[in-house]
């Protein structure tokens, strides 16, 4: 059976964690400002609870990961061949692409305006969970924990939106995206490239990704913004 631990200290009583429980484990017990878990036998060990606490204070043990199989390259022919269906984009034709990148790109501008009118200064959270989430759906990156490894892999799995090189010293990382993909909508949108709401909510996510992959948390720095745009990642301390 999946077992919760709140850290008491770290908790902010935000209560983000007994609204997305879906048994509804969680309760503030009068004069507590950290929830209790108080219905330990009905948890399910969907992890929605640790994902979504922004202190990341919760920590579920006692349940088994599974692999989401569909999402491993290695298995996409064998899918494929299931399914009798190809992969849809090799449907795809330029202009279709097109007008995809137009419509993902408006809709990127759109979402950073309602990130900051929801979460005001706290808006780059979103990109750390996103980063999180998202590395659980990358099960050839984790199969290893090397830096390289694990480097490798991600620039492998977005060669099509973010082209980047990198180097590793000891667990520190430098990224060059050389160039991003994201440079051209924060430009169209008249916004500064580095400095933008959706720059730094990708260098959140991208920083999520490494951490949760290295089984560390990374802070970074951006030096360099623009045409080529650097970021230099370093284990939390």
């Amino acid at each position: 059976m999946a077992k919760i631990a709140v850290a008491e200290k770290g908790c902010r009583g935000c209560s983000l964690c007994g609204d997305i429980c879906p048994v509804k484990l969680f309760e503030f017990c009068d004069g507590q400002d950290y929830p209790s878990v108080v219905r330990q036998e009905d948890c399910i060990g969907c992890f929605s609870c640790a994902y979504i606490c922004p202190s990341k204070c919760i920590e579920v043990s006692d349940v088994e990961m599974l692999r989401p199989f569909h999402r491993i390259e290695g298995n996409a022919a064998l899918i494929e061949k299931f399914l009798q269906e190809k992969k849809a984009a090799g449907n795809l034709a330029e202009q279709d692409l097109e007008e995809a990148y137009g419509d993902v790109s408006a809709r990127l501008v759109a979402l950073s305006g309602t990130i900051m009118e929801l979460l005001g200064s706290g808006y780059k959270v979103v990109g750390r969970q996103a980063g999180t989430l998202a590395a659980a759906h990358l099960p050839e990156v984790y199969d290893e924990k090397g830096l390289d490894h694990v480097l490798s892999g991600m620039q492998r799995l977005f060669r099509e939106s973010f082209v980047f090189d990198y180097s590793v010293s000891g667990q520190d990382v430098s990224v060059t995206f050389n160039p991003c993909g994201l440079c051209p909508i924060v430009e169209g949108a008249g916004w500064k490239v580095g400095e933008a709401v959706l720059c730094n909510v990708f260098h959140e996510f991208w920083a999520g990704l490494l951490s949760a992959f290295a089984g560390k948390p990374y802070r970074y720095q951006v030096p360099a913004a623009g045409a080529v745009c650097r970021m230099e990642l370093h284990p939390a301390k």
